[in-house]
């Protein structure tokens, strides 16, 4: 495996093009909501965000041999009561990266190599003023918003022709603000190397209705931010891949029933956070999985099955879910061969 780095001006030390072998991994970026879940909340978990971005990152890091990292951005997310919490990359660092670095050997060992030695994680920006994107604004300058400087720096450093993923979990504010900064700066060549993979932002099935396919929690976040993204993709000026919720309905709908099942994965400090990160209903919810599952495309649905311009009609949403759904079982059994291979004693 070959891996250089790059220091950015924020700060943030990132893994700069790897390759194994000679093959080129998907370059990625991820934006979660994810935080601490013994923070209390109003939601209908009890916490102050919904746990299952825990889920699904667990399962990302069992797959983290397949993709070039570039940074994971948590707690990118508009609760007022984070405006006090204690850092949440640290949390995340000690939560799921000293589970990570502790069995990443193993997973080399026992899955043939290719799995980074560290991966780390980075505090939203807005973490702690919880603000949402304003139409009205011009970002010209991105002082004081260092996590999207960071992706914007990344992006500009990828030679002609990279294209770095952008996984959306939670809301669409950091991404409106690049967006938004790259437009305002004419920096088009930069919008040219993203591609937007969005969990949930829209759905005509599932919250949403075909009149109002933006009715669903990941777009009221941010309701502006969400509009602003769609209307440029719309015009073709990004590359914005709805999932809808292909990943609730497909992956997770899907996905083996019974608490047996899942004390299975708990033979590793991984898999027990996949399996106890949000269970629920007797199954994992980590429906943000599906943007990670839809950019590697061996599990029934790829980037070809979703349009870049956004839009996603009630058909394809349809046509997708049951993709997922009928590879559900395929997609649980081989998160648990990793979790096992990530166990020392095999």
């Amino acid at each position: 495996m070959k891996s250089s780095f790059v220091l950015l001006a924020s700060g943030l030390l990132l893994a700069a093009a790897t390759t194994f072998g000679d093959v080129p991994k998907p370059v990625v970026w991820i934006y979660t909501d994810m935080s601490d879940k013994t923070i209390p909340g109003k939601n209908h978990m009890g916490t102050v965000n919904d746990p299952d971005d825990i889920s699904a990152m667990a399962g990302y890091l069992l797959l983290a041999n397949e993709f070039d990292t570039r940074a994971i951005i948590v707690a990118s997310t508009h609760r007022p009561e984070h405006a006090t919490t204690p850092d949440q990359a640290a949390w995340a660092d000690r939560f799921i990266g000293d589970a990570y670095r502790a069995e990443v050997a193993n997973l080399n060992a026992n899955l043939g190599g290719g799995f980074p030695a560290d991966i780390t994680f980075t505090q939203s920006s807005i973490k702690e003023s919880a603000e949402r994107y304003d139409p009205a604004r011009t970002y010209a300058s991105l002082n004081a918003y260092p996590t999207v400087r960071a992706l914007f720096d990344v992006a500009a450093r990828e030679p002609a022709g990279g294209l770095i993923n952008v996984l959306i979990w939670g809301s669409t504010t950091e991404p409106a603000i690049l967006v938004n900064h790259c437009l305002a700066t004419g920096r088009a060549d930069v919008l040219k190397k993203l591609r937007f993979i969005a969990h949930w932002t829209n759905s005509p099935l599932h919250q949403g209705t075909p009149e109002n396919p933006e009715h669903v929690a990941n777009c009221r976040e941010d309701a502006a931010a969400c509009a602003f993204l769609k209307q440029t993709a719309a015009a073709g000026r990004i590359d914005y891949r709805e999932c809808g919720a292909i990943g609730q309905h497909g992956i997770v709908g899907g996905a083996p029933r019974g608490a047996e099942y899942y004390e299975a994965f708990k033979v590793s400090r991984l898999g027990r956070i996949f399996a106890e990160g949000k269970f629920v209903n007797g199954s994992v919810d980590h429906s943000d999985s599906a943007t990670y599952w839809v950019l590697l495309g061996t599990m029934g649905v790829t980037l070809a099955d979703i349009p870049a311009d956004g839009t996603n009609t009630a058909a394809r949403e349809q046509a997708n879910e049951d993709k997922f759904r009928a590879q559900a079982r395929a997609l649980h059994e081989e998160l648990l061969r990793r979790a096992r291979a990530a166990d020392g004693r095999r």
